[in-house]
């Protein structure tokens, strides 16, 4: 029987769906499932770029350099329709937009959406800091780097909060993307399944997978203790259930956009980032 080896990423609003699977709630037919939890989401993209593992959630900047060997679920893009995971550009002082440029950059990888999206939305910025951990990035803010891209900003502003930090919004990537895509959806991350098991097991997997969300869903009050534990063993990062459940709704709304809305969001990232030579060409979405 064959095994898929799933890395799943420890972030809550992008885990919620495989803890059922992890769990046993909710069982593969016809193939086994090896789980690894991995810490960050540019360890993700490096292990996808390397070939590692056969499902994971890479940021969507990525499948430009993985195209000939993922598959898209089109049922697992996570893409933003409204502000309320808009990635905010923050900072500590009152800084204006147009002082960006001149600012100390922190993402939390060099080949994240978010950092794409600052460099399609805003362009400049004075110097690069790589924070990998989400969790951390809030401390080198003020410190290593002036301005930061959050994009789980409902746990970065629960974590600044009790640490005392007073971020301050300077824009957001939602609130400039919608100007220039016509209202597309602001693609982030997305579930991609390796090529190399065949089409038929990759929507076999893709079905179960969204039993396993499905159940999830309706069942949060089973997932998110679980949640919270891998989040704590894998990141440091004692949350609350409560930030976690919040975490977890809003990207519930984002792993539900239609799927022909989806598409739409990804053609126009694609399209914007390679005409201004962020990205390398998408030959075909291929999205299963």
């Amino acid at each position: 029987m064959v095994t898929i080896k799933v890395g799943a990423l420890a972030d809550s609003g992008d885990l919620y769906p495989f803890i059922p699977l992890i769990e046993g709630k909710v069982k593969p037919d016809g193939f086994n499932l090896e789980f690894e939890v991995i810490p960050t989401v540019q360890d993700i993209n490096e292990l996808v770029l390397k070939r590692e593992v056969d499902v994971s959630v890479p940021s969507a900047a990525m499948y430009p350099y993985i195209q000939d060997y993922y598959y898209i679920m089109g049922n697992a893009v996570a893409s933003a329709t409204d502000g309320i995971t808009g990635m905010p550009v923050l900072a500590v002082n009152n800084l204006k937009k147009e002082d960006l440029k001149n600012s100390r950059l922190i993402v939390h990888g060099p080949n994240t959406t978010a950092f794409t999206l600052y460099k399609l939305l805003i362009g400049r910025y004075s110097k690069l800091v790589i924070v990998r951990r989400v969790l951390d990035e809030m401390k080198a803010l003020g410190r290593e780097g002036d301005v930061l891209v959050a994009v789980h900003e409902i746990k970065m502003m629960y974590a600044m909060k009790k640490l005392g930090i007073n971020a301050v919004p300077i824009t957001s990537m939602w609130d400039m993307w919608k100007n220039i895509s016509n209202d597309s959806p602001m693609p982030m991350g997305m579930v991609v399944v390796n090529k190399d098991l065949g089409k038929d097991l990759a929507i076999k997997f893709k079905e179960t997978y969204e039993k396993s969300k499905k159940y999830a869903e309706k069942h949060l009050d089973e997932v998110i203790p679980k949640d919270v534990q891998i989040m704590r063993e894998a990141q440091g990062a004692d949350l609350e259930e409560e930030i976690v459940r919040k975490t977890i709704w809003a990207d519930i709304q984002e792993y539900n956009v239609p799927l022909e809305q989806v598409r739409r969001g990804l053609e126009t990232f694609y399209r914007l980032t390679e005409e201004k030579a962020i990205l390398p060409k998408v030959k075909e979405i291929e999205l299963i």
